[in-house]
């Protein structure tokens, strides 16, 4: 490195916040948020800003929403959002600003999966055609076996905290049978990849196994994240936060499109269905 060049590296450590350059606008302008529900009170429209292209799909079924939604898009890259969250635009800015097409961004999975949740996705369309689409054969269901197909195409797959992103709807468990059929689904199209981890679930349901990756504690919130339902204070609030606890709150809880905490209810409310 040359004198001139130090010299210039130095002076860019001394700029402000790196991410303050993003301009959000123009960035986003080449961005689509798909929105799949069926229903008419759309939070996540609403709160999305002026000038960001929006496809509400209502067409029957989750993944066959996600489809069609994605392919009306008209932009590159995507946001595939359920239709309960504050949309985060300085967040989707930055993280598109920063991704690349072979990236799949989105919200960590509970455990012990190791993916992310349908709620909130971003990603160029290019992989999801690579990947072939969500599978439409499910109507409900589909983010995690499209994140492991997404991983064979040769995608990055970049987790973010869980509670980074505002959600809404009210905390409810599903039935015991449903987990049970989604874990069957995904263990017969990626056995080698969803076997371990459903024999682990097995197991912490009779009490043989507890878990030892730190969660979210029971009650955590942050200045922008508060449990569905519940009044926040103005400017937020940090009583409970922490470093976490064993995931041991919600004995339950499946991961992904089964997931037991804080999931939505199954009311056939497409792009509900896979947020814990």
């Amino acid at each position: 490195m040359t004198v001139d060049e130090s010299e210039f590296e130095a002076a860019r450590l001394t700029e402000s916040d790196p991410h303050e350059a993003v301009d959000v606008a123009a960035t986003l302008s080449d961005v689509t948020v798909v929105i799949p529900t069926n229903r008419e009170d759309n939070y996540t429209l609403r709160s999305l800003p002026d000038g960001v292209d929006a496809v509400v799909a209502t067409e029957d079924g989750l993944n066959v929403a996600r489809n069609r939604g994605i392919e009306r898009a008209d932009t590159d890259w995507v946001v595939l959002a359920d239709d309960d969250l504050s949309f985060p635009a300085r967040l989707t800015a930055t993280l598109v600003d920063a991704a690349h097409p072979g990236h799949l961004v989105g919200l960590e999975d509970y455990w012990p999966m190791e993916y992310l949740l349908g709620r909130y996705l971003v990603f160029h369309r290019s992989l999801w055609r690579a990947v072939g689409g969500f599978d439409e054969s499910r109507r409900h269901g589909g983010d995690t076996d499209f994140c492991l197909r997404a991983r064979k195409a040769g995608a990055s797959l970049v987790r973010l905290p869980r509670h980074l992103v505002p959600h809404h709807d009210a905390a409810s468990d599903k039935p015991f049978d449903e987990h049970v059929e989604w874990l069957w689904y995904l263990t017969r199209r990626h056995p080698r990849a969803v076997l371990p981890k459903a024999a682990k679930l097995a197991l912490r349901k009779v009490g043989l196994l507890t878990p030892r990756r730190a969660d979210y504690p029971a009650n955590w919130t942050s200045t922008v994240w508060h449990p569905p339902g519940a009044t926040a204070a103005p400017g937020g609030t940090d009583e409970g936060r922490g470093a976490g606890d064993a995931d041991d709150d919600c004995d339950g809880d499946v991961g992904g499109d089964g997931a037991a905490t804080e999931a939505s209810t199954d009311r056939d409310t497409r792009g509900a269905e896979e947020t814990p």
